[in-house]
């Protein structure tokens, strides 16, 4: 994604206390117990840069940064650190073998599989990424990582090393975590106030917010009623314009077709229901708001408006900005303003100042009544039949199945298909007229140009027999997972959008890499190019890169698989992407977010193909 940038590179804070540093002001003081209640709130006690500095697709070679190096000091935040790194190397050469750590984890690892039961004790992480080292010793070579507030299985009794006074922690499933960053301790607060843990037994881990409007502030810690009126002026002419009926009933037509939907996916975040636009703007009238001095407004008047302040002859032309001017504003509360169509992760509602908020992954907050809850699409591929020679994709809004007469003469119409559904085919076709008609393993036919099927290439000569891997079609749009010359999942890809114009080309690399490295999410962003808008979207859900910032991951803010949608990655509905995430190499552990490919374990080889 052009100029994405890197957000979770686990490069914990140097040395400090770990609390938030804040400016203090006359208008935002609070009794003790309530500072203790915010904080609990808000993580208050760790450092976050939330939303923004992430890596996304791109099409440049060189991934934007290096592996991390080996923490330093007592960081426990994730304030300037990011998710780890999409680098092989600071060069970013892009291949398997330069992002392999040398050394193998314990020799006495053992595989839990997701079902496993354990009882045993578990290390909670204090550090927003923990890091994970093969040996018991800092190094540039790391296994993977476990988000703030995560708990991974453990052995219970440290290894004692002076370059870790706390003691290393041998993990069950491979790998050492030094104590300064973990703690058996699964109520310290650094562990209880890390960020709400991805939910894998959900379609999404987390539950995403769309933005629905241009500068919607992201705050570094609850606002003052005046600073609310500082950073949202727009507050100011809500409260004074006169309440219109139903305002907020008629929907906009992208919500109505469902792509920025405000329904909450199995009421994953408390109180999320209970978000309403009409009850935000009712509660912001009762903010005292006063009248500016005439001499304020006349000088207020004179100044330029900024980008996300157009006049209503100017709401349809699109603003001029890049992700750095989106933090220009940025002072001792504001860390930075969103463009319409960002999404964030949310980790947790709740009311303040008579509003309700969101707290992102994060650590941000954000005022839920500009934004909307994004349902996640419902799109999903298919298990390989045993009977199946490839499988058919309906991508029509009007698909159809279809009979034909005794002499196959003539079809006619036997009932509907869903967009998207899956339908194994036996290998038989037939022409009839101009129209090519597939036969399915139910007995139905389906018309061919109203979708697309499935045409894996040969498997590559250093993929064994045995093994898994990946073939990505871009003309069929479609990834098929096999192992050796065995198909065994299909599924529908939205790849790089195409362009004539260089600036604006995304296309798809073709060419095959190991999977080098996978998250389970991570937040992609980038500025636009020749006029287009930045983009950030807050830990897209189950990400492996393979080449540079190019990357397999859901994507839960369209539903035109099938489709050119991407910056350069290969798009999966999340319920497929769930499913190739799990399922290709390297295997995550339990509790861990993210895991590196090495010599031992080497990630699974992905095709790409024209």
């Amino acid at each position: 994604m052009g100029s994405a940038r890197r957000q979770d590179q686990a490069r914990p804070e140097k040395a400090g206390d770990g609390k938030r540093k804040r400016a203090s002001s006359p208008n935002n003081r609070w009794a003790a117990p309530a500072v203790g209640f915010l904080l609990a709130l808000t993580g208050g006690s760790l450092a976050f840069t939330g939303l923004g500095g992430g890596v996304g697709c791109s099409s440049e070679d060189a991934p934007p940064a290096s592996r991390f190096s080996a923490p330093s000091g007592d960081a426990v935040g994730p304030a300037g650190t990011a998710v780890a790194t999409a680098a092989a190397t600071a060069q970013g050469s892009g291949s398997a073998a330069d992002a392999q750590p040398t050394a193998s984890a314990s020799a006495s690892a053992v595989v839990l599989t997701p079902d496993a039961p354990y009882d045993g004790p578990l290390l909670g992480a204090m550090a927003f990424q923990t890091p994970i080292y093969p040996e018991p010793r800092f190094s540039d070579q790391r296994l993977g990582y476990i988000r703030q507030g995560g708990k991974v299985p453990v052995k219970d009794k440290p290894i004692k090393r002076s370059n870790c006074k706390q003691g290393w922690y041998e993990l069950v499933e491979g790998g050492y975590v030094c104590g300064k960053y973990a703690t058996l301790d699964l109520e310290h607060p650094r562990v209880k106030l890390g960020v709400r843990q991805p939910d894998l037994a959900a379609i999404l881990p987390y539950q995403y917010a769309y933005n629905r409007f241009h500068g919607t502030p992201l705050y570094k810690t609850l606002p003052t009623r005046d600073e609310m009126l500082k950073y949202e002026p727009y507050l100011v002419k809500q409260s004074e314009e006169p309440k219109k009926e139903k305002e907020e009933a008629t929907e906009p037509e992208e919500r109505r077709k469902g792509k920025h939907a405000p329904e909450a996916e199995g009421g994953a975040v408390p109180g999320s229901g209970d978000v309403k636009a009409e009850e935000a703007v009712a509660a912001v009238e009762k903010l005292d708001t006063g009248a500016p001095a005439p001499e304020e407004a006349a000088a207020e008047a004179a100044q330029p408006k900024p980008w996300w302040q157009q006049d209503d002859k100017d709401k349809d032309k699109k603003p001029v900005v890049t992700l750095a001017e989106l933090e220009q504003d940025a002072d001792g509360n504001l860390s930075k303003r969103m463009v319409k169509g960002f999404f964030i992760a949310v980790d947790k509602t709740f009311g303040w100042n008579d509003r309700l908020w969101y707290r992102t992954t994060g650590g941000l907050l954000a005022p839920t009544d500009r934004m909307w809850i994004n349902k996640p699409p419902e799109a999903k591929g298919t298990e390989w039949p045993e009977d199946a020679k490839a499988v058919f994709f309906m991508l029509s809004d009007k698909g159809q199945k279809f009979e034909l007469s005794k002499d196959q003469k003539s079809a006619k119409e036997k009932g509907k298909l869903a967009r998207h559904t899956a339908v194994p085919l036996t290998g038989k076709t037939i022409e009839i007229g101009e129209e090519t008609y597939r036969e399915s393993t139910q007995g139905f036919w389906v018309r061919d140009k109203q979708g697309t099927i499935t045409e894996p290439g040969a498997r590559p000569s250093d993929v064994g027999a045995d093994e898994k891997w990946v073939d990505v079609n871009l003309t069929r749009k479609t990834l098929v997972l096999l192992v050796g010359d065995k198909p065994v999942y299909a599924a529908l890809i939205s790849p790089g959008k195409r362009s004539r114009n260089k600036k604006k080309d995304h296309a798809t690399p073709t060419g095959a890499w190991r999977i080098r490295e996978k998250h389970v999410a991570v937040t992609m962003d980038g500025d636009g190019a020749s006029g287009d808008l930045p983009y950030s979207i807050e830990d897209v859900p189950y990400v492996a890169y393979f080449k540079g910032s190019y990357a397999l991951h859901g994507a839960f803010w369209h539903q035109n698989f099938g489709r050119e949608m991407s910056h350069g990655c290969v798009n999966l509905a999340p319920n497929d992407a769930k499913f190739v995430f799990n399922w290709v190499e390297p295997r995550t552990p339990r509790g861990w977010h993210g895991v590196f490919s090495s010599s031992d374990h080497p990630g699974s080889m992905v095709v790409i193909h024209e």
